[in-house]
């Protein structure tokens, strides 16, 4: 019987992969025609049209804000004079005080990228040498200039400078970004490499040490995938642009659009002179002398949204533990002065965007509204309320049930920004002093094109706070303060943004079994602190839990086997009285009582059982910790992030794309953790068998067998 069930089985598996490779062969998906990559401008046009969403004109101008180059041939074009530069704050030293490496660009005043700092947080998927997000730019086809060296990365800790022309690195020349990129794959973290340089017009050479690259919070990328020239490729918009809703009655079309003239977002911005390295300042004239700056500042921990005369100076461990590892913060001002005339203003300052994807095709996230949720989603929290996560499922759908949020007098906001798995991004307004703004509602918004199918998920999303109308005489002057969050999801650092109350820790949402989960990530971390390890720790912690379990699991096991001991008795009662149903049921609960056999007591301790186990596991899924936490050593590169499943043996060559896709039935990784787990349990289940007490049960066991 053993041999027909396993030869019935593989022969339907058979035939079911055999029809679906003869339909890949036989019935191909047609090839479209090959188009040439659109330039920013094209693919603008293609997201306000809608084609490349698959959404009617409407729909994507009301969900989209996708890179757009100027539609607007009369604009103000010497008001855009200002040449591209780049500029950084903070530093990727593990010893940095703000814990992370700002990138910021003059096109729009925004933020590029955020890099974190320390050994914590690397990027999971590339694991190529590393020598510092530079900024190239192609110099007459000999190789490429540097256009920024962040504090702390491998290409400042060897010495290079902005303006250096990079021509070989290893002996491969490196005639443009691509190149540069290629020749870096090649290497692996640790490896020291020799490039070949040009200074001031002389050759040099550096040895560089290259790192392993740091996870980037926010990143530029473009249908979902980072990208490595943003000056030259299309990409989806910039971190935390600021534009004009409304000026002196004038309105925006559509949101993909600015006010003709009145151009801010794709526009390059002054650079301000400063000697000070914690501050960056972007300022742009419009018509009618009307000035907007933007000023990037990283501030000590306790002296944040304070006047400095009226701060005491802590100590630098009272800093640190007030931040839950950062002493310094990353603030934005946003300053209006008024220009030739009175003018009524209303701004939009976006989120950010760009945030983590990895893990979208095994990740499992849980919202609070029995939605679906996104890879990555927009999150809000008011005073006095819980944090709200608006889908980026629903919002690439377009059936948001309410596009914008008002923000009410008394229920100031305390963040707005975007939540992924295990890190989150997000603008704080102050909300006390002459600084805080006044804002009026805040929209989610799609910020590039929505993948198709399964990759819709992955839809790059922000937020848009849309501030009250401000009215400015000529010369006065509005600043409005913004702390910028990014790291990721511990809950004692999330504690420390946001308004008191309504802080982000609550973005870490563990579902109904929170009360279990919590003290079990505290365990576990407690473990961690002894053994250093989190496998053998999670091993430890399971087999606690199965301990204090034991008492129930053995009960349950003592009741079953009296099931079975009864069986027959039962079986006799049930043909005694086959036609008579009150004297079967009476005689049934007799034996019952005689024996002290409660039926409702296994599956009762089955219930009892439930949340320890939920609550174990969605600690186990939810802590940030687990990220890039080896089972054994990092060295075995299949099981060395315990967030993720074991990917044992890549075997997308091997199987039907259907099955191996990461959104396929299978998954591109065989895993082999849960194979043993399945012959341990079948194992466990031979092992603790009961006798068969009769035919019927003695067949039952050999079909299970």
């Amino acid at each position: 019987m053993e041999r027909r069930y396993a030869l019935f089985i593989a022969v339907s598996l058979a035939i079911v992969l055999a029809g679906q490779v003869l339909q890949i062969w036989l019935f191909p998906k047609p090839i479209p025609n090959a188009q040439p990559r659109p330039s920013v401008v094209d693919a603008a046009v293609g997201d306000a049209a809608g084609p490349a969403t698959g959404k009617p004109p409407a729909a994507a101008g009301t969900g989209s804000i996708a890179a757009l180059a100027d539609r607007n041939d009369d604009a103000d074009v010497a008001a855009n004079s200002a040449p591209r530069v780049r500029q950084t704050l903070g530093s990727l030293a593990p010893n940095s005080p703000a814990g992370m490496l700002v990138t910021l660009t003059s096109r729009g005043g925004t933020v590029e990228r955020i890099e974190l700092a320390g050994q914590s947080f690397h990027d999971q998927d590339d694991r190529s040498g590393y020598l510092g997000h530079l900024a190239v730019e192609v110099v007459d086809g000999e190789g490429c200039r540097i256009g920024v060296v962040g504090p702390g990365t491998p290409a400042d800790q060897a010495g290079f400078r902005q303006g250096d022309v990079i021509l070989r690195v290893a002996g491969t020349p490196t005639p443009d970004p691509r190149s540069l990129h290629a020749a870096l794959t090649a290497t692996h973290p640790g490896q020291t490499v020799v490039i070949d340089i040009m200074r001031d017009g002389q050759p040099a050479s550096r040895e560089a040490v290259l790192g392993r690259r740091p996870l980037e919070v926010v990143r530029p990328e473009y249908r979902t995938q980072p990208v490595l020239d943003p000056d030259a490729e299309p990409c989806d918009p910039f971190s935390f642009r600021l534009t004009l809703e409304a000026r002196d009655g004038g309105k925006r079309s559509e949101p993909l659009l600015e006010i003709p003239g009145q151009e801010l977002a794709d526009r390059d911005w002054q650079l301000e002179a400063s000697t000070d390295p914690a501050r960056v300042r972007f300022t742009r004239q419009l018509p009618g002398g009307l000035l907007i700056a933007k000023e990037y500042r990283l501030v000590d921990t306790a002296a944040a949204g304070k006047d400095p005369a009226e701060t005491a100076e802590p100590t630098a461990s009272d800093r640190l533990a007030a931040a839950g590892g950062r002493s310094q913060r990353l603030e934005l001002l946003v300053e209006l002065v008024g220009g030739d005339k009175p003018t009524r203003v209303v701004y939009a300052l976006d989120g950010p965007t760009g945030l983590p994807t990895e893990g979208w095709w095994y990740a499992s996230r849980i919202a609070r509204d029995w939605g679906t949720l996104a890879v990555r989603d927009v999150a809000m929290r008011f005073a006095g309320e819980q944090s709200t996560l608006v889908s980026g499922l629903k919002m690439a759908d377009g059936t948001l049930d309410h596009p914008a949020s008002a923000v009410r007098e008394g229920k100031p906001l305390s963040f707005a920004g975007v939540d992924a798995l295990y890190f989150a991004a997000a603008l704080i307004p102050a909300t006390v002093g002459p600084d805080a703004p006044a804002l009026d509602e805040v929209r989610p918004l799609v910020a590039g094109e929505i993948p198709a199918a399964a990759r819709r998920k992955l839809v790059d999303v922000t937020c848009r706070l849309v501030s009250k109308e401000l009215t400015l005489d000529p010369g006065a002057a509005v600043t409005h303060r913004y702390e910028i969050f990014a790291g990721p999801k511990k809950p004692e650092l999330l504690a420390q943004y946001g308004e008191a109350g309504a802080t982000m820790d609550d973005l870490v949402y563990y579902g109904w079994f929170g009360w279990v989960a919590r003290p079990m990530i505290a365990v576990l971390h407690a473990l961690h602190a002894v053994i250093g390890n989190y496998g053998i720790a999670i091993l430890l912690l399971t087999v606690l839990v199965r301990g204090a379990m034991f008492p129930v699991s053995r009960k349950q096991a003592l009741s079953s086997q009296k099931m079975q001991v009864l069986q027959p008795e039962m079986k006799a009662i049930a043909e005694k009285y086959k036609d008579e149903p009150e004297k079967r049921t009476k005689a049934t609960q007799e034996l019952w009582r005689k024996h002290d056999y409660n039926p409702m007591g296994g599956c009762l301790l089955v219930f009892i059982q439930i949340p320890i186990f939920m609550g174990l596991y969605r600690s186990l899924a939810t802590d940030v910790e687990l990220r890039q936490a080896p089972l054994f050593s990092s060295a075995i590169r299949w099981c060395s992030n315990l967030a993720a499943p074991d990917m044992f043996w890549d075997w997308t060559n091997v199987l039907p794309t259907f099955l191996t896709a990461p959104e396929g039935y299978l998954g591109p990784f065989l895993n082999l953790f849960p194979l043993a787990t399945i012959l341990l349990f079948l194992w466990q289940q031979h092992l603790f068998m009961p006798p068969a007490v009769d035919e019927q049960a003695k067949v039952q066991q050999q079909v299970m067998k």
